[in-house]
């Protein structure tokens, strides 16, 4: 491919919108610097990362919203000065495009059970990000109008036109113009950034896909956040028409595969560790606590790898220590794991943290790699899998070194790819999208 290929989109920026199961975000490059794709950066305690929850918090009367991060905390705090009642929280909700039954009428679950239109909410989630993109120029003094941005909204291959024609109509309640909106597959995206990533980086070492042969098959397997409380995990079977103008989408599947598996084995641990009470007891006083305490172990999971030996501990708040304490009465925490003779040898309690080893850690994930496995192995024995020979392995769960020697041990004769980024490579590859789209291969379903 020409290094020195330019945009051939008419807008000054292209902005790409990645709403997510668990983890949303956008990203955006400039015409001049195509190939720069920018993200913005989330703060969460000592933390910062390229996406945030997919989590709305809207007042009843629309005057407070708030997505991510945000939305998360202040949830929290209202909650716990039962103030809850006068707001509406979302999280999880992406899920409903996959039925069928998708109409402008369908609702969308709250925390405590109440609904609201998901048109609404889906609407104003785009909104969120779309202002908050355009907060991030005017903080750089850059002067762009809104007819200047190319939009493109990410959506999944396995979605029917209905969801499809869902999305682009909350875009346009969010305030995107029709002819302003691109809707790109996932995968399709995802693909383009592997195909084009030499191209933004020069000197990267990562493999990437570069120029696929006409008529190569290869598999995009996108694996869900590894930050993420609820996700899923999308794969597809792309192949390279014989004029390289086109891919196809030979297969599309999905599955609970991506983080969520590994956040209900942690929770099914600490829940036979302590008991259901103390965990719906502490999620509903001290709801701060409770985010705090998953997002230690969502900050672990990212470092989990196959061949590291030692341990892993988590902090432990002590609000949850002395509910734990109360409802058992005992004096001493530790007391609890001393009793419980499932878990009494697996974990420790020292120094305020939960401390495993990292071998019994390791079997958090197991259930998630086990299914994605087993998956992947069953669509190779279909016709339309066996003669792939290349797995591209993307999103965030991809960067798991843990998921990544799976993978590359259980399919030895395949090429395995994983490219820099891999859990931004869908919202990058949409940006690529928007500027080339005259030029590069756009995906057909077959």
């Amino acid at each position: 491919m020409d290094s020195n290929i330019s945009s051939k989109c008419s807008k000054l920026v292209v902005a790409a919108i990645d709403i997510g199961t668990a983890y949303s975000g956008y990203a955006f490059s400039f015409q001049s610097t195509w190939n720069k794709v920018m993200t913005p950066f989330w703060q969460v305690r000592q933390s910062i990362t390229n996406k945030t929850p997919t989590c709305l918090l809207l007042r009843k009367d629309y005057s407070v919203v708030l997505f991510g991060y945000e939305a998360e905390d202040e949830y929290s705090y209202i909650k716990e000065d039962n103030k809850h009642e006068d707001y509406y929280f979302f999280q999880g909700f992406k899920v409903i495009l996959h039925e069928e039954s998708v109409n402008r009428h369908m609702l969308c679950q709250a925390h405590d059970g109440r609904s609201l239109e998901a048109s609404v909410v889906f609407m104003h989630c785009i909104r969120y990000l779309k202002s908050h993109f355009y907060a991030k120029l005017q903080t750089a003094c850059i002067d762009i109008k809104d007819d200047d941005i190319q939009y493109v909204l990410t959506v999944p291959a396995t979605w029917g036109d209905k969801a499809k024609v869902f999305m682009r109509e909350a875009a346009i309640e969010a305030g995107i113009k029709n002819e302003h909106l691109i809707i790109a597959l996932e995968p399709e995206a995802a693909s383009i950034y592997c195909q084009y990533l030499h191209i933004a980086k020069e000197d990267t070492s990562s493999a990437v896909l570069g120029v696929v042969k006409p008529g190569t098959k290869f598999m995009v397997v996108d694996l869900g956040t590894p930050l993420s409380s609820s996700d899923t995990a999308h794969i597809t079977v792309h192949q390279k028409s014989a004029d390289s103008n086109s891919e196809k989408i030979l297969m599309a599947s999905w599955g609970p595969w991506g983080g969520k598996s590994v956040n209900d084995m942690f929770m099914t641990f600490l829940t036979e560790l302590v008991g259901e009470r103390v965990i719906k007891d502490f999620k509903e006083e001290c709801m701060e606590g409770y985010l705090d305490m998953t997002r230690y172990f969502e900050a672990k999971k990212r470092k989990a790898n196959s061949y590291r030996d030692g341990s892993t501990s988590i902090p432990i708040p002590m609000p949850f220590i002395h509910l734990c304490e109360k409802l058992h009465n005992v004096i001493d925490f530790r007391e609890v794991i001393d009793k419980n003779e499932l878990h009494r040898n697996n974990v420790k309690y020292t120094a305020g943290k939960l401390k495993w080893e990292n071998k019994y850690f390791r079997g958090f994930f197991k259930k998630t790699i086990d299914s994605i496995v087993k998956h992947i192995d069953e669509l190779f024995e279909e016709d339309v899998g066996r003669d792939v020979d290349i797995i591209v392995m993307v999103g965030g769960l991809s960067e798991c070194h843990l998921v990544q020697d799976a993978i590359k041990k259980n399919f030895e004769q395949k090429t395995v790819i994983v490219p820099e980024e891999a859990g931004l490579a869908v919202v990058k590859g949409a940006v690529y999208l928007g500027h080339l789209s005259d030029d590069i291969p756009r995906t057909t379903l077959s």
